[in-house]
């Protein structure tokens, strides 16, 4: 894939023969494409997905940096779906916003239809005022169809090398895209077909304001997944235990067949019969301690009687 080096000069883009800033030659045409439509009054959602630290904010960057037209800043990046709908109001017509690290938005497990729901209004406001919209998430499998088919344009996989140097990605337009998301999602978030359209390079770009954005946008990014994960940990265990408590009682009480108690809670009778043991054994520490509190207590009791 061959590079195309340009620099900004007399407020538009030209090709050079060496500059500090180069994008793949079939990416570049891409952009150019999404800036033509942008300015017909259309608007664009571009999807960058990959593992975590692969490098998708970089690659973010540079196509923001591209469509920008230089002007982006770390005022360009929303830090979840508050923020964006903030960043949405007060940011002028033709703009680009960058939701980074966008799985903050989907950490939530109970949050999965709800935030998709918000989103995709957002991203309809996105289309009245002609924005650019670049998601950055870990798959593209864990949006729903609407945004991830319908409203995206294409979508940017970032991924390692065999020794894991960042640098590389894959491109599917949006015909191939919503192949890719009918097909892979049903194949455990495969890859594999339909191919990329082409593979390219990026490189480490870091803009004038990229300590801002590490301090401001990284770091309170990294505190809402934190946040999100300990809410996630709690909610499961309190669920988890109160499944158990009712698996136990059911069968402790009542009689009621590991079977028939799987099919009454919609789980496999494997998993009954682990939550019944683990029901049992909580009960036999449970009164282990009793026993032991009340054993603590019977000398006290002793001692205080009067001798006979």
């Amino acid at each position: 894939m061959s590079r195309t080096y340009l620099e900004f000069k007399n407020r538009k883009w030209k090709e050079v023969e060496k500059s500090d800033f180069w994008i793949d030659k079939a990416l570049y045409h891409k952009l150019q494409y999404l800036k033509m439509i942008q300015k017909k009054g259309w608007d664009g959602v571009i999807i960058v997905d990959g593992m975590e630290r692969s490098g998708k904010s970089t690659l973010a960057m540079i196509c923001g940096w591209f469509l920008s037209d230089t002007k982006l800043t770390e005022n360009n990046f929303a830090k979840g779906l508050q923020d964006a709908a903030k960043k949405i109001t007060e940011i002028p017509d033709e703009s680009i916003i960058i939701m980074d690290e966008a799985s903050t938005i989907f950490s939530s497990k109970d949050s999965s239809t709800t935030a998709q729901k918000k989103l995709v209004k957002i991203l309809d406001v996105v289309g009245q005022k002609n924005l650019i919209f670049i998601m950055c998430l870990p798959c593209v499998f864990d949006l729903n169809k609407t945004i991830a088919v319908r409203r995206s344009k294409f979508l940017l996989h970032v991924y390692p090398d065999d020794k894991y140097n960042r640098g590389q990605y894959a491109y599917w337009g949006e015909k191939n895209k919503a192949k890719l998301y009918r097909v892979g999602k049903k194949n455990f978030d495969s890859y594999d077909y339909p191919r990329a359209e082409f593979v390219g390079q990026y490189f480490g770009f870091k803009p004038h304001f990229y300590g801002k954005y590490l301090k401001e946008i990284k770091k309170e990014s990294l505190k809402q997944v934190l946040d999100a994960a300990v809410e996630d940990s709690k909610q499961d265990y309190t669920l988890s235990n109160y499944k158990i408590e009712i698996a136990g009682k059911i069968n402790e009480i009542l009689g009621v067949s590991h079977i028939k108690i799987a099919k009454i809670m919609n789980v496999s009778s494997s998993t009954i019969d682990n939550w019944i043991k683990i029901y049992k054994i909580h009960n036999q520490r449970k009164k282990a301690i009793e026993f032991n509190e009340i054993n603590r207590e019977i000398p006290k009791i002793q001692l205080t009687q009067p001798n006979i």
